[in-house]
């Protein structure tokens, strides 16, 4: 259990500085650890520029001799402290949404996830607060120098094993109220206008780095937006993770090799499988890494759909799919520019490194023709 039903549940804190060793006994017992007095903790934020869109705080924990044993360290995830931000987490559900797949669906995915303590959320502030397991020393490829061709082989047989397991599944009629489609609301009424607000800021951006051409590409989506997201909302669907990149992906030395554990379930969705591998290679491959693998790593992930038991899929669909999901990244790249912390350099940086990959690969798979029908 992770969340508290009960009297006991605390309050959710709206800062870090909430984190106390009162507040975090009393989470962890609500969360089914009972017993647990924490007397100390030792906070340090982690993640700066990678969680853009919430607070990550490592807790380093000490307990009462007397009391119960509980995790040494721990992490916790909170709002962020932007009110922009917010507004777009809020818009789209975001923080509910990772509170209730914790709370629901974690433990029915062939994905690693976090062990989750405790987890909550208030629909009447928007705050939320999740606290998971420290996964270190599993660490995360830098998404800004670009992952190796070794963790993007994992991370793909990883996310075809979930898209496999979950493709057409008669559960995802029931988790449409967690995890829509990417053709229900909020993505329905809040994806276009969320899109056309955010362009101007974006274009400006996109021309001062000379990526005219993805510029171009970025007006033109605004005008073909619903159909894009009728595209990657057809049936069948399958369980996307939604922000398939590499700061999300966690790994760990094994004696039976690395350890993919997957983070931040935000934007956890119904969507065509190819959706997290286009957002994986499209942002997160270095540009020759990717031109020099894209098709091989395509078409295994295609076998493993099929030897998984996915029927009527074809390579060609499949590749159609993956390149609308590497244009549609860039709207997610365009929603998220205006809110970006530019004070903070390695935010800057990985939207950077982000728009150019998106740049290159528009041009390699003539993304343009998508949306100039």
């Amino acid at each position: 259990m992770n969340v508290a039903a009960d009297a006991r549940a605390p309050a959710i804190p709206e800062t870090a500085d909430g984190l106390t060793p009162a507040w975090v006994s009393q989470a962890l017992a609500a969360g089914g650890r009972p017993g647990v007095r924490v007397v100390a903790v030792d906070r340090r934020r982690i993640g700066e520029g990678v969680g853009i869109l919430a607070e990550l705080h490592r807790l380093q924990l000490t307990y009462a001799p007397e009391a119960a044993a509980g995790p040494s360290s721990l992490v916790a995830k909170l709002r962020s402290p932007s009110p922009e931000v917010r507004e777009l987490c809020g818009a789209y559900g975001m923080y509910e949404r990772e509170v209730r797949f914790y709370q629901e669906v974690a433990g029915a995915i062939e994905l690693r996830t976090p062990e989750p303590y405790f987890s909550a959320f208030d629909p009447a502030s928007g705050d939320f607060v999740i606290l998971m397991e420290d996964l270190a020393p599993a660490a995360s490829p830098d998404q800004v120098a670009g992952i190796s061709l070794a963790d993007l082989t994992a991370a793909i047989d990883g996310v075809a094993t979930l898209h496999a397991r979950w493709w057409g599944h008669p559960r995802l009629a029931e988790l449409r109220a967690i995890m829509p489609s990417v053709v229900e609301p909020p993505y329905a009424p809040h994806g276009a206008e969320n899109y056309r607000a955010s362009l101007p800021a974006a274009l400006e951006a996109l021309r001062a780095r000379d990526h005219h051409d993805l510029a171009r590409i970025a007006e033109k989506v605004a005008n073909a937006f619903e159909a894009m997201l009728a595209a990657i909302g057809a049936e069948p669907l399958t369980l996307g993770h939604g922000d398939f990149r590499v700061d999300n992906l966690m790994f760990r030395p094994t004696p039976g090799g690395r350890e993919l554990t997957v983070v931040d379930w935000q934007i956890v969705m119904q969507v065509r499988g190819p959706y997290d591998v286009g957002y994986l290679m499209g942002g997160a491959a270095p540009v020759e890494l990717r031109r020099a693998n894209e098709t091989a790593l395509l078409r295994r992930y295609h076998g493993a759909l099929i030897r998984q038991g996915v029927a009527g899929y074809s390579f060609e669909a499949c590749e159609l799919d993956y390149r609308r999901a590497v244009l549609f990244s860039l709207v997610n790249w365009v929603e998220g520019a205006p809110v970006l912390d530019r004070s903070n350099p390695r935010a800057v940086a990985l939207f950077d490194c982000w728009a150019d990959r998106l740049a290159a690969a528009a041009d390699d798979l003539n993304l343009e023709a998508i949306v100039s029908g």
